[in-house]
């Protein structure tokens, strides 16, 4: 159950909320994904307040804003004795314990000297215990790299904080539009700071650099409307790709840009229909051959991967490669290129085969991750389908992939870790769904989906859905021709 301070209570009892006290475990706590904990037998709410400025031991991940005029509320930071193991752990590294004096180590807040004012410090608290759970697709909190690797990194740059407040702020926004304000301010310096730290030659610029413009890629893309993600991305390709980024060690931060530029690099060829900015000379020939990311190494094992992918990464090489394809496929002019495009999606469909082969003699992980992985793999196979024959709904072969896509689905329990997953999924599915069942399937998902992971750009995927869904309905208009006329900045992230 949330537990609040007397000052908290006092002002939830101004606002007439409270929590509804459902049992074993309250809405908030369900709707949030939390451990929902109850006071013992004869323990008022009011007693677990009554030191001022104290917590319960009970979850505490709760929005520190008054909803009546979008403020935030005074509160007091400070948490239990425990949380110096907890915090401690987030600083393994050497330099992080030279750089943060031990007698500040009591919460992440006190930890970062760059939090300037109570806004900033609501958007850091909401960005340690909100963001960064709906950004991770792993239950073990330990292995969640936008905390154990970005809270340090954090802790010693002004940049790298004001691009994580930015991106809190981006979440934040649909439920506190006023917050938007102090966010899209260190959005700018560290627009303006990342170029400072571009010009240098040190090792950990490079790395606050690369991560912070990968983190404004990311803002822009749940805002759901941008364009200006794709200008990050390419900045991004470019700082992967220099000698400076090339030549050094790999660690913990390293793997982090290498694993979230992959996945969004793969994730955005489906509104670019571009090779993958790693490999921009990807053509057909390589295809039928061996389309592999060579300037990105085996990412399977690393230990931030899972938290960022959810689903084996090689799924996103072969995405990359179906929108190689899609690149190619106005380019069909005589049958000579046709027989040659047809070779190439047909190498594409036998390495995916091959792949789930594989996959099927893998020790089977959650019950969960192997749903979603489903449901990602058929949506490829869809989107295959659609770049080769074309978007009849009607077709045999989108029947039998909605019906796995959608079984799949079904069978996530809703904020689930991997529901991140599932919107490109949803959208291939929904895209070609033409009965009031399905399309209603999808769209209470993603309704769902935009309470429980709460960043805009599902919101915009839904609402594109319906745009499509309507324009089916009185002309022939298809998907292809709709998708990202009004909607350019949605990628299925």
């Amino acid at each position: 159950m949330l537990t609040w301070d007397l000052t908290l209570i006092k002002r939830s009892t101004d606002r007439k909320k409270k929590c509804d006290e459902n049992r074993p475990r309250c809405t908030d706590c369900r709707r949030l994904n939390l451990s929902c904990q109850w006071p013992s037998k004869g323990t008022s709410v009011a007693s677990v307040g009554d030191s001022p400025g104290s917590y319960a031991t009970g979850s505490t991940d709760m929005d520190p804003i008054d909803s009546t005029d979008g403020d935030p509320l005074t509160c007091d930071w400070s948490t239990p004795d425990n949380d110096e193991e907890f915090i401690a752990s987030l600083f393994p590294h050497s330099l992080s314990r030279q750089t943060v004096p031990t007698s500040s180590i009591g919460s992440p807040i006190s930890i970062n000297p760059h939090l300037r004012n109570e806004e900033d410090r609501s958007l850091f608290n909401h960005y340690i215990h909100v963001v960064s759970r709906a950004l991770s697709r792993s239950h073990d909190s330990d292995r969640n790299p936008f905390l154990v690797t970005l809270l340090p990194l954090a802790a010693t740059s002004d940049t790298v904080t004001s691009v994580i407040l930015s991106l809190s702020g981006c979440h934040w926004k649909r439920v506190y539009p006023s917050i938007w304000g102090c966010a899209l301010r260190r959005q700018g310096q560290a627009l303006a700071q990342v170029n400072n730290l571009l010009g240098q030659s040190d090792g950990r610029c490079i790395f606050e650099a690369c991560a912070t413009v990968l983190l404004l890629c990311l803002t822009e893309l749940f805002d759901g409307t941008s364009r200006v993600w794709k200008w990050h991305l390419k900045a991004a390709s470019a700082i992967l790709k220099s000698p400076a980024f090339q030549s050094l060690i790999s660690g913990d931060e390293w793997t982090f840009c290498i694993s979230l530029f992959h996945y969004l690099d793969s994730m955005s060829t489906i509104s670019r229909c571009k090779p993958p900015l790693l490999h921009p000379g990807a053509s057909m020939t390589e295809l039928t051959t061996s389309f592999r990311r060579s300037s990105v190494p085996e990412l399977e094992y690393g230990q931030s991967t899972t938290a960022i992918y959810g689903i084996s990464p090689t799924l996103f090489d072969y995405l990359g490669m179906v929108n190689v394809l899609a690149n190619h496929r106005s380019k069909r002019v005589d049958e000579l290129s046709e027989i040659g495009f047809r070779a190439a999606a047909t190498h594409v469909e036998t390495r995916i085969d091959e792949w789930r082969a594989d996959h099927d003699q893998m020790a089977k992980k959650e019950l969960d991750t192997e749903f979603a992985t489903t449901a990602f793999e058929w949506a490829i196979r869809l989107r295959l389908h659609q770049v080769v024959e074309g978007y009849d709904p009607l077709h045999s072969f989108v029947e039998k992939a909605i019906v796995a896509i959608l079984d799949a689905v079904q069978e996530i329990p809703y904020a689930s870790r991997v529901e991140g997953c599932l919107l490109f999924p949803l959208v291939i599915a929904g895209s070609s769904s033409v009965t009031i069942e399905r399309r209603m399937i999808v769209k209470e998902r993603l309704m769902v989906m935009e309470n429980t992971l709460g960043f805009c750009h599902i919101q915009y995927a839904r609402q594109l859905l319906e745009k499509v869904w309507e324009a089916n309905s009185t002309s022939d208009m298809n998907w292809a021709s709709v998708r990202y006329s009004q909607f350019p900045g949605v990628v299925f992230v």
